[in-house]
């Protein structure tokens, strides 16, 4: 099974560099104040997690930005219902490229600023931030994504979405 997941990955990686030379996108540095529109793309799969991308979606409404939000369940079916849009394990076809109408439309909204709020490599989701029609798309360090990021933070190995969302927040305010 390992020996296909992984033929999986690698087939990921391909098509999606291939689809990549055809898929422009102008982005631009945004200011953080100027954003209207910011997209959150993460894994809904930890319930700790979840809440953690919660409580900054909020922080960022309360100054009054429009965002919106995306999720990654990675598992068949979801035990409760979700207040957020999501996409699960069904959405994905055998090279990881999440599918549907939820997903197409993320993709093409554009954001002035799409925050991947993830920390382990999470193929759906880097997918759709690489498809992302969004201005500026920020998140983690990781030197073999940076066909999804525009922006990342090297969190020096650790495992703490807490800390990232706090980083992604300086870094974004600096801009």
């Amino acid at each position: 099974m390992k020996i296909f997941n992984n033929f999986r990955r690698l087939a990921h990686l391909y098509l999606l560099k291939k689809e990549l030379k055809f898929h422009h996108v102008d982005r631009k540095v945004v200011k953080y104040y100027d954003a209207h529109e910011i997209g959150i793309l993460f894994d809904a799969s930890d319930v700790d997690r979840t809440a953690i991308v919660g409580s900054f979606a909020d922080s960022l409404r309360r100054e009054n930005k429009k965002i919106s939000l995306l999720g990654y369940y990675n598992f068949p079916k979801a035990p409760i219902n979700f207040n957020f849009p999501y996409f699960n394990k069904k959405d994905i076809n055998w090279h990881y490229e999440p599918q549907g109408n939820l997903v197409e439309e993320f993709i093409a909204k554009k954001f002035d600023i799409l925050v991947n709020a993830y920390i382990d490599e999470n193929l759906p989701l880097e997918y759709v931030s690489a498809m992302s029609r969004a201005g500026f798309r920020i998140g983690h360090y990781n030197k073999t994504k940076v066909h999804s990021y525009d922006f990342m933070i090297d969190m020096r190995g650790r495992d703490d979405l807490k800390l990232l969302m706090g980083q992604l927040r300086v870094y974004m305010e600096m801009f």
